[in-house]
């Protein structure tokens, strides 16, 4: 939803200076201008101050401002979510790079290398006891992955490799193919092939193959946030992410409201979760420890609010910490 402040700005032109005296108007500090002026020089008004200002606003007059903000403030908390979007990438995509390694060997292993055009390759549920409608729907959306893998090729023809393999072999093998293809399509692939392949997958994670896809979905969802710089930190996840109830969700005792835990399900914490049920243990306490070094770090910046207003804005649980001692 399109907020005032952004409003204010597009209506006219404002010059820096404008813009924050608009901000003091507003009751916000400034404890260095110069320094300011260049931020707001070089950073969109918009994704800084209309991105961050949740938690600093005056809950009793929402043009407004709590007595004490600075920009300062408002700007660490910008900062600090571009470093959490860094670090939760570089985690998930040592995921995406084990799932793409394990697709492209388990598939080929069953298939060979170009065997993955083959609609009777996938979950077609042949000789099971699935509705008619099921099947059908499977099809459909195994047709539109074939029809996609298509359109990635045509897409990168010109890509040496890709055009190597074309005009050599006739085909791109699936070891090649699955690095042309998004975090997004490969988490569909997994999904569409046959259960035997899932699990032979699944148990390389240590994980049942119907909890690997509800994790995959949410590591998905935040890959494409951390990659389009978009705010991470409390990003209200769609109800479709949410992940499947896990052990960390009752060793942590997690509260619950209608049988559902109130946290870890389909918000930041659940990607948490999800990186510790996927990630090797040193790579997930690497993981873990710079998340915690983050988090520290950003609680001498703030002034009005304190840190717990965070964590909680990002629906961590208050022992969130102990997950990282936990087996």
């Amino acid at each position: 939803m399109w907020t005032e402040d952004f409003f204010v700005i597009m209506k006219e032109f404002k010059t820096v200076k404008e813009q924050i005296d608009l901000l003091k108007s507003r009751n916000i500090l400034f404890n260095d201008e110069t320094k300011a002026e260049k931020i707001l020089l070089n950073n969109n008004y918009y994704n800084i101050i209309n991105g961050y200002k949740d938690l600093f606003l005056d809950s009793s007059n929402k043009d407004n401002y709590k007595l004490g903000t600075t920009f300062e403030e408002i700007y660490a908390l910008y900062e600090f979510d571009r470093q959490l979007r860094n670090i939760f990438l570089e985690y998930i995509l040592k995921i995406e790079n084990s799932l793409r390694l394990l697709i492209a060997y388990y598939f080929s292993y069953e298939y060979g290398n170009d065997n993955y055009l083959k609609l009777e390759n996938f979950e077609t549920f042949e000789n099971t006891n699935v509705t008619f409608e099921k099947k059908m729907q499977n099809i459909k959306f195994i047709q539109s992955l074939i029809g996609n893998i298509n359109k990635n090729i045509a897409k990168n023809i010109d890509n040496k490799y890709i055009n190597h393999y074309i005009v050599n072999y006739g085909f791109i093998p699936m070891w090649v193919l699955v690095n042309i293809l998004s975090f997004g399509e490969i988490c569909n692939f997994y999904r569409l092939m046959k259960q035997r392949e899932r699990t032979k997958i699944a148990i390389e994670f240590n994980i049942n193959e119907n909890d690997l896809y509800s994790l995959l979905n949410i590591l998905n969802k935040t890959r494409n946030l951390c990659a389009h710089d978009e705010r991470l930190y409390n990003y209200e996840y769609p109800t479709f992410t949410s992940i499947n109830d896990t052990k960390y969700h009752q060793l942590l005792n997690i509260s619950k409201t209608n049988a559902r835990y109130n946290m870890g399900k389909n918000d930041l914490f659940a990607v948490i979760i999800s990186l510790k049920l996927l990630l090797p243990k040193d790579d997930y306490n690497k993981f873990h420890s710079k998340l915690f070094s983050r988090i520290m770090s950003i609680q001498s910046k703030l002034h009005t609010i304190k840190l717990n207003d965070v964590l909680n804005s990002m629906k961590f649980p208050s022992n969130w910490h102990d997950i990282i001692k936990m087996s």
